[in-house]
């Protein structure tokens, strides 16, 4: 039995809610066990805390405002500028939190969690 089909989403925007992890609002897009598809805007001024997943791959792209992730990994840590259209992946086990560079206009991103089936979200310190 096949039970894939076809999404579609007209407005991305207009499918927000409030509420997600405090400072963010998400609209799930898409979800299969393979991966999970959403749009989150961070608040102006506020961070998605930092975090781990232990065996999900998160796949940024930036939609709009100004935004940066910062991390820390196998490398060392960093920061990676997330202007209108960047992209960047973040590899299962790196500590990183979203930032939202504005005071005033949401920072937007889609988010691909992938896989979807084993997601999880350990904070690795208090925001």
């Amino acid at each position: 039995m096949n039970d894939q089909v076809l999404v579609s989403v007209k407005d991305i925007f207009a499918a927000v809610a409030a509420g997600a992890h405090g400072n963010c609002s998400k609209a799930v897009l898409h979800q299969v066990p393979e991966s999970e598809t959403s749009l989150f805007s961070v608040h102006p001024g506020q961070k998605l805390a930092p975090h781990i997943h232990t065996k999900t791959w998160d796949l940024f792209v930036a939609v709009s405002g100004n935004g940066e992730i910062r991390w820390k990994g196998k490398e060392g840590e960093g920061a990676v500028p997330m202007p209108t259209h960047a992209f960047c992946a973040m590899p299962p086990g790196y500590e990183h939190e979203v930032c939202n560079l504005s005071d005033t206009e949401p920072f937007s991103f889609i988010l691909i969690h992938a896989p979807w089936t084993g997601y999880d979200f350990v904070k690795t310190k208090k925001s």
